[in-house]
């Protein structure tokens, strides 16, 4: 475990090597001058270790981790240039070995550990042969950081750091505060958000200043894909950083910064926040709430399931029994489906879409509605101005201007852009991207698809010769039906955008949020993900992947966001069976050619290949989507490999995701996301029967064949020129 100052057991070690070999040149060296310079090279040392770019050059244990006893631990390092001197690396927790992981072709290993008892603990990593014998020990550990159930505060890195020298002098010294949390019982984390990683600068101010240890978390923007955002931290970090923590047994209670911090978010996370000043100032006994809360959080996670005690932390969603779900994936069964809904409507239809593009599709949904509308049922119908080109710059979509001029049809655009001023990068990336239909408040639907062809049309339904344009080639996707209780969290979801966005009213009756009796034995979830307001997508499926035992089947086609590609490798190492069902941006004919595609989808699909590409390498198991054969098919080989547009989560036969979040970066952020969490086994099991018969029809990535060796060069300079953040 580690003592007050970290870097003492390394100069120790250095002290024994220096003076041995004084011992060998000048005879015996005076202990003052070597304990100063062991000490000081020690600190050197530590430093070097926790700089990024260093670290990805010399090698190192990647980032300090807090969890709570017993949790799955991932432990990680860059090998650097010494992962060329062996074949495995063996992870050390307090110098007992505790892990060792194959060296991977880019220098990276990782472990999976059962966290030990609470407090500091440090990890190292050494770098063996195939013997087992150690080559190299690499310089530097981290700080495992296991929470004793005390609460635990959130110490602002930027009270600690180095200030400008015309700032004046802080009214009470962050030491003072810190002593005084720790005297009242608390435990210490320090965190830092940040464009830059400035781990080793904090690391430093620890050690100057001799402040009380604890882990140090860094939510560099870099790392997390967050360049350029300018989201308020606090907004960020409450939502995802704290509600992460919790979903691991941490009892984070409160944050000690000096900035401006009561938002909606903190106070909805029941998060105290303090300055030093207030600190200090409630010393002494005025911190009874935060230790009471801190037992409060530890008994509600040991009376509850693991995956519902880190989805009600991760998501801010809530459990509703009761439920009947139906999973559709087959495009022409859901056109029908959705039109007999629409058929049965008595008082209102609510619709909210994405994209609402013209096509035959489109065109009968609107005729459809009309026809309701005059049928005496009130539509509502929402779309995003963007993609749906309705009320951008003046634009207008004669598909929606046709429900406009129904009186009993009101039509609404969200977050249009009314002038040039209004265009960048937030008002393009911050969409909404869900797509919900309500039924007289009693039947929903959560959706993949938006309004066109290739979401609603059958694989078997269009004609496909070698030429066909990639654009009237179907695409698999995906939504879920729901009748019961649950459905009125979907219509409240509706009605919030609605009024949000300036709608007109809605008169609440029995035609929009009637009293609704079980319908099923099913519980469920929605998950809203609102924007740059929260990150409840991301933690949707952080939450299913961490407590997957035993497989793991995902339905998607865009490059996983950092967070995710980590779990899934923490999932692999567990052994956890992961299968991903993907597709092709640019629909491939059966030999591997493209049909005819605009340029920007091409380019799109070299890129997502080239993201999974580690991933394929670590282990997992990812097929291209081949529909069955069909006589409308003549393109040569008969098949063809189209897009996947699905958002299919499934764990372990037992809980379910669908909706319309995919994986990436832009769900994980930016957008407004919906999804619906079916923790029911019989829902799962079906889901992954449908599932694993498309896989079994499908196109096994082998990445010693032909097809996936003949693309290496594109994908290598695709994945290394597209830019990041703007990628979906």
């Amino acid at each position: 475990m580690v003592s007050d100052h970290e870097s003492e057991d390394l100069g120790e070690r250095i002290l024994r090597v220096v003076s041995g070999l004084a011992g060998d040149v000048a005879g015996e060296a005076p202990r003052p001058l070597l304990d100063t310079a062991a000490r000081s090279l020690g600190a050197t040392l530590e430093r070097w270790g926790r700089n990024p770019s260093l670290r990805r050059f010399i090698g190192g244990v990647q980032q300090d981790v807090l969890t709570s006893p017993g949790e799955d631990v991932e432990l990680s390092a860059n090998l650097g240039v010494s992962a060329k001197l062996g074949q495995m690396a063996r992870f050390y927790v307090d110098d007992a070995a505790v892990g060792e992981a194959k060296i991977e072709p880019s220098g990276q290993v990782r472990t999976i550990i059962a966290a030990p008892g609470p407090g500091l603990h440090r990890v190292g990593v050494k770098v063996c042969n195939d013997r087992g014998e150690v080559v190299s020990d690499l310089v530097g550990h981290r700080l495992l950081q296991v929470a004793s159930g005390r609460p635990v505060v959130l110490v602002d890195a930027e009270l600690i750091l180095p200030r400008p020298p015309n700032e004046p002098p802080r009214e009470v010294a962050p030491i003072d505060a810190l002593r005084a949390l720790v005297d009242e019982g608390f435990e210490l984390v320090y965190f830092d958000i940040h464009e830059k990683n400035r781990d080793a600068l904090i690391h430093d101010a620890i050690l100057q200043q001799r402040l009380p240890p604890g882990a140090i978390m860094v939510y560099s923007a870099l790392e997390q894909e967050l360049r350029g955002i300018n989201v308020d931290f606090v907004d960020m970090f409450a939502t995802s950083a704290i509600r992460r923590l919790r979903g691991h047994g941490v009892p984070v209670t409160s944050m000690l910064t000096s900035r401006e911090t009561d938002t909606a978010q903190t106070r909805r996370g029941n998060v105290d926040v303090m300055s030093p000043k207030e600190a200090l100032d409630r010393a002494l006994g005025g911190f009874a709430k935060q230790k009471e809360q801190a037992t409060e959080l530890l008994r509600a996670r040991t009376n509850s399931t693991a995956i519902d005690w880190r989805l009600d932390q991760m998501t801010d969603s809530v459990l509703v029994q009761g439920n009947s779900f139906h999973a559709e994936l087959d495009n022409e069964a859901a056109r029908n489906r959705l039109f007999e809904a629409l058929d049965r409507a008595t008082a209102t239809i609510h619709i909210q879409f994405y994209i609402v593009r013209p096509s035959d599709f489109t065109e009968r949904l609107v005729v459809k509605l009309v026809q309701r509308a005059r049928d005496g049922v009130r539509v509502r119908f929402m779309v995003d101005a963007l993609y749906s080109d309705e009320d951008i710059l003046g634009r207008v979509n004669p598909l929606i201007q046709s429900l406009k001029q129904e009186e009993n049809i009101e039509a609404l655009a969200l977050n249009p852009i009314q002038s040039g001023r209004e265009v960048g990068m937030s008002s393009f990336k911050k969409r909404d991207h869900r797509k919900l239909v309500i039924i007289d408040g009693t039947l929903a639907f959560v959706s993949g698809r938006n309004a066109s062809d290739e979401y609603y049309t059958g694989f078997d339904e269009v004609p496909v010769h070698d030429n066909t344009p990639h654009e009237r080639i179907p695409w698999l996707d995906a939504h879920v039906e729901i009748e019961g209780p649950l459905v009125r969290l979907v219509q409240q979801t509706f009605m919030r955008t609605w009024r949000r966005q300036g709608g007109g009213s809605i008169a609440v009756d029995d035609g929009v949020l009637p009293e609704l009796a079980p319908a099923g034995q099913a519980a469920g979830r929605l998950v809203v993900h609102r924007g740059l307001a929260d990150t409840n997508g991301l933690g949707m499926y952080e939450s299913m992947f961490d407590v997957a035992q035993k497989h793991v089947y995902i339905v998607n086609d865009f490059p996983f966001v950092y967070a995710l590609e980590r779990a899934i490798h923490r999932l692999l190492a567990r052994d956890v069976a992961v299968k991903l069902l993907t597709g092709n941006a640019a629909t491939r004919r059966d030999d591997g050619t493209f049909f005819p595609a605009p340029m920007h989808r091409t380019l799109f699909e070299y890129m997502v290949k080239a993201k999974l590409e580690p991933l394929l390498q670590a282990g997992v198991e990812i097929y291209e989507l081949v529909p069955p054969p069909s006589p409308n098919v003549v393109a040569r080989g008969g098949r063809f490999r189209p897009y996947v547009h699905a958002k299919v989560v499934s764990v372990d036969g037992l809980v379910t995701s669908i909706g319309s979040a995919n994986l990436d970066a832009t769900a994980s952020y930016w957008e407004s996301e919906a999804n619906v969490v079916v923790q029911d086994a019989k829902f799962a099991s079906k889901v992954e029967a449908q599932l694993e018969k498309l896989i079994d029809g499908s196109l096994a990535i082998d990445p010693a064949s032909e097809y996936w060796k003949r693309e290496r060069a594109q994908r290598a300079v695709v994945g290394t020129l597209w830019p990041g953040s703007f990628y979906s």
